[in-house]
């Protein structure tokens, strides 16, 4: 057993009765051993004596009758907890269950899923009809140039890829 362990099970005990005399045999041994808690085992066993020292409070004249009740209120609570009818069953999944309380949020989701649904076609038509205004616009145009040119594409190509001229070597032919 730790011996810490052993230190609080003894405090605890000394919370609750005095300690037998094999058990203060055993703190004086721990306390020996642990000369740092002696400060904090005198506080606590100073502590003790000045509850026990108290008077006990004075009990009312109706205590047990009131213990049991409270007793068989809990009893009682917890048999009807076990088992319920089924017409507490039906009460409870017509409160619960009612169109009164989900039908404004249902009419909620259903306006939100509708304005979505309208967003999302809007969208698609504006983006459809911009598409058709910029082929109307490629078709209005005729001076387009004919696929011939694209012919010697790559040699054009290959002409845009030249280093440029160096500035200062035609400066000095000047």
């Amino acid at each position: 057993m730790n011996q810490q362990s052993v230190y609080h099970q003894l405090l605890e005990r000394s919370w609750r009765r005095p300690l037998t005399p094999p058990e203060q045999a055993e703190l004086r041994a721990w306390l020996e051993a642990h000369p740092e808690c002696r400060a904090g085992w005198e506080t606590e066993a100073a502590l003790n004596q000045a509850l026990r020292r108290l008077p006990e409070p004075p009990v009312s004249s109706n205590f047990t009758a009131r213990v049991l009740q409270a007793a068989r209120r809990e009893a009682a609570a917890a048999a009807g907890r076990g088992r319920q009818s089924p017409a507490r069953w039906l009460a409870l999944l017509r409160e619960r269950w009612s169109p009164v309380r989900w039908l404004p949020a249902t009419a909620l989701a259903a306006v939100l899923v509708a304005a979505g649904l309208f967003s999302y076609h809007r969208f698609n038509f504006n983006k459809h009809q911009a598409m058709a205004q910029s082929l109307a616009a490629v078709a209005e145009i005729t001076s387009l140039p004919s696929p011939a040119i694209l012919k010697d594409f790559d040699a054009i190509l290959a002409l845009d890829n030249a280093p440029p001229a160096d500035e200062e070597l035609l400066a000095l032919f000047q």
